[in-house]
């Protein structure tokens, strides 16, 4: 089976936990005898077809032109995709995204009726996306949702956002994300004096309510670190409200055993080897989403606090419920309380075997989040609506 992943961004472009699905994942399809092939819309003046390169986990990679829904479609935008499909044979194209990329599929399907899938991000939620409010845009996302061969949610929650645009629950699959145990493994899960957080640093994220958090922490002479990983539009802000808090602020990463105490540390982004290794070695974990700005898709930070055997401390939001119900340890708390956060955090701290029992429950039931048995469950759904 050759299946196109069919994405609005090139890859270098695409962040957070999408690249690291697009990174890992083909590689367990290829190891069950499905080739991935990714096709990224590129520039919009561009009619030509660019490719293939090999992207590092070995998947030949084209761009070419981009079409944005509308009614009228330039019909030349689209020759480059047929050919690719017809020169490849394509059996399935699996659009990463429901509006853009499901408009493409859908509009590639009329044309050549390849059948197509539709895997969700998030994008038809409202929370997530102010364009979903648009009725024209509700209607486009319908059209292509009724017309797909089947669709994929990461989460009985999108699934729901999904559903109440178009019921396809006959044809729906919950298939949640991963990650790369292999990546955990062996490393140095010493705990050094510091909690972590990280992804993208964006308000809807919550990172500046850690730091109101960190600087009541500091009040009650607490000298645990505070790591926050990542990059984003609040950087800047962020580290101006840690230092009118009168907190120490440290820019750049040092070596892990030499974190200074009582700082809050903004390392900018880390990935690979380094972003495991600052996972293993921190306290705990804290994941500050917002849900009332941000319904997160899946929350992969916790399924990494899980690898690392680490307690963590999370928003009360629906996507770590749900996770809860798959093993996931956290401690709830409000997304916005800042004594509820100082608490639960102050009691983890203080008491390390509490950390080490939540620690170990979670890394007993991470295994189902390796991406082997994920990619069965890809290529079972995949089998299952192309007979």
């Amino acid at each position: 089976m050759r299946v196109l992943f069919l994405c609005r961004n090139s890859f270098e472009k695409t962040a957070g936990g999408v690249v690291e699905y697009l990174h890992y994942l083909p590689p367990a399809l290829r190891a069950l005898g499905i080739e991935i092939l990714y096709y990224a819309m590129g520039n919009e003046l561009d009619d030509t077809l660019q490719g293939p390169h090999l992207l590092p986990n070995g998947v030949p990679a084209y761009s070419g032109p981009v079409i944005k829904p509308g009614w009228f479609v330039a019909r030349n935008k689209l020759t480059a995709l047929e050919q690719l499909c017809r020169s490849e044979k394509i059996d399935l194209v699996h659009a990463q995204g429901t509006y853009r990329s499901g408009f493409v599929a859908r509009k590639l399907f009329q044309k050549m009726q390849i059948p197509y899938v539709v895997m969700s991000h998030g994008d038809v939620v409202t929370t997530n996306s102010s364009r979903m409010q648009r009725g024209s845009v509700q209607r486009r996302c319908q059209h292509i949702l009724r017309d797909a061969t089947g669709v994929i949610h990461l989460t009985p929650m999108m699934a729901e956002a999904s559903h109440a645009l178009c019921d396809a629950r006959q044809k729906s699959v919950v298939i949640g994300n991963g990650i790369d145990l292999q990546s955990f493994a062996g490393l140095d899960t010493s705990e050094q004096d510091y909690m972590l957080a990280i992804g993208r640093l964006e308000r809807e994220k919550g990172f500046h309510v850690l730091v109101d958090v960190y600087a009541a922490l500091r009040q009650q002479d607490v000298r645990t670190s505070l790591v926050i990983a990542g990059t984003g539009s609040q950087a800047q802000a962020l580290q101006t409200q840690a230092r009118a808090l009168g907190l120490t602020v440290i820019t750049e990463l040092p070596a892990l055993s030499a974190i200074p105490p009582a700082s809050i540390v903004f390392t900018g982004y880390v990935k690979g080897e380094v972003k495991c290794q600052l996972i293993s070695q921190c306290k705990l974990m804290l994941f500050p989403t917002q849900p009332a700005q941000w319904d997160e898709p899946f929350g992969i930070v916790q399924i990494e606090a899980m690898a690392a055997g680490k307690a963590l401390v999370a928003s009360d939001s629906p996507v770590t419920r749900y996770l809860q119900t798959k093993g996931l340890q956290a401690s709830l708390v409000r997304a916005d309380d800042i004594a509820g956060w100082t608490a639960q955090i102050g009691e983890l701290l203080f008491d390390p075997a509490l950390r080490k029992t939540a620690g170990d429950m979670n890394l007993q039931h991470v295994d189902q989040f390796d991406w082997q048995p994920i990619a069965v469950q890809y290529r079972d759904f995949y089998r299952n609506i192309l007979i």
